[in-house]
């Protein structure tokens, strides 16, 4: 069959396509990075060029549809909800015309009435979220039937608005009913259960149910253990569930869940990092309430090389931990080694100028040379060759 050269407008539109295909790749790229404002310009550029092609060159309205909803959910992604809901409205009306000339329009219909829905709860509007995922919800299990696996996504939705109204009955059933899907479609042991597994410990969480908010994070951390996740998402579910545990004053497994918390961050970034340093400066925190105070001052002292090398000796993070290594030998009747603690804190407060923290270890060391006056056999005492000494 002879072949004719395709007409200048088709070539133009079939490039105009074939940009717009790229575009979607770059957008992965950018949505792996975490550049949501990327994110948005590439977004807004594909808009653009659906319209080109739907307004000169007749192609599918669909294609604008799925433009304005893709913009509409990326500006949600970065919270500028004014921006999501004229897209996203945009994209209903649209698609509403739609849905006796393009079969895919009406289980689009629901995607886009999920992210309306998403956007009015995070914007305050919980009411009429809880209408528009009540109506997805509907024409999904309509066009789809009762078990279909794209229910779960505007179940958890509405989890999240029932959460908002306190009404935390029914956003359990919500999630119970995700967890029956993904079990169904999944098993167990499968990823998809984090998700449900983390919103059910929030619940829990939110309404002060201490043993079975603690029970799911614990489910949902052995879980990540169990298939070999080693990201920070696991040191972070590690780390609620030790400032959960914490807040139930079950010290111990606080502590156990906080040491894994920190071999995650360790074995991710070193010891010698921001985020391995705050889990270590929460472990010191937590040894302190359970008065633990040897095993304490071994942490702060380990704090102490790492602010150094973060932050520098003249810095106010590495004078608070310095302070905070004085008052633990305060308490250990650690005089004559608090008093260099302490002073060399007090130098660098003077230096940066923090009158509020000057005061307070001005007193301290008040305290310590009164003790010491008063008490020559502390002095004594407190002689010690393997003791601390801030370098």
């Amino acid at each position: 069959m002879e072949e004719y050269p395709l007409s200048i407008a088709d070539r133009i539109c079939g490039e105009l396509e074939d940009k717009n295909r790229v575009l979607s790749e770059y957008v992965k790229d950018r949505e792996e990075i975490g550049d949501k404002e990327g994110v948005i310009q590439v977004r807004i550029h594909q808009l653009a060029l659906c319209k080109v092609l739907v307004n000169v060159h007749n192609r599918s309205p669909f294609i604008l549809v799925q433009a304005h909803t893709n913009l509409g959910e990326s500006y949600l992604n970065k919270e500028y909800y004014e921006q999501a809901l004229d897209h996203l409205t945009s994209a209903l009306k649209l698609n509403g015309n739609l849905f006796n000339s393009v079969q895919e329009a009406k289980p689009f219909h629901t995607h886009i009435l999920t992210l309306l829905g998403k956007c009015y709860m995070e914007a305050g509007g919980v009411e009429d979220a809880q209408g528009l995922l009540d109506k997805a919800l509907k024409m999904n299990k309509a066009l789809l039937g009762d078990d279909n696996l794209s229910h779960a996504p505007i179940l958890t939705a509405l989890s999240k608005v029932y959460s908002k109204q306190k009404d935390f009955t029914k956003a359990l059933d919500c999630m119970t009913s995700v967890w029956e899907l993904y079990e169904a479609h999944f098993g167990m042991k499968h990823e998809a259960m984090i998700e449900v597994y983390a919103e059910m410990a929030e619940i829990y969480h939110l309404q002060n149910d201490v043993a079975n908010s603690v029970d799911v994070v614990k489910r949902k951390l052995n879980l990540m253990m169990e298939l070999d996740i080693q990201t920070d998402a696991v040191a972070e579910t590690a780390e609620k569930l030790g400032s959960w545990l914490q807040e139930n004053q079950n010290y111990p497994e606080a502590l156990d869940a906080l040491r894994n918390a920190e071999k995650v961050y360790e074995y991710n970034h070193g010891q010698i990092n921001k985020k391995t340093a705050k889990v270590k400066r929460h472990i010191c925190m937590l040894l302190l309430k359970a008065g633990e105070y040897e095993e304490a001052l071994q942490e702060c002292l380990e704090l102490e090389e790492i602010d150094r090398s973060l932050h520098g000796k003249a810095t106010q993070q590495y004078a608070k931990n310095l302070k905070v290594i004085g008052t633990i030998l305060m308490i250990l009747n650690r005089y004559s080694q608090a008093y260099d603690y302490f002073s060399k804190a007090y130098d660098i407060y003077s230096k940066l100028k923090n009158k509020k923290a000057m005061k307070e270890i001005k007193e301290k060391l008040e305290t310590i040379k009164k003790t010491l006056k008063d008490n020559p056999e502390v002095r004594v005492q407190d002689v010690d060759k393997d003791s601390p000494r801030s370098q």
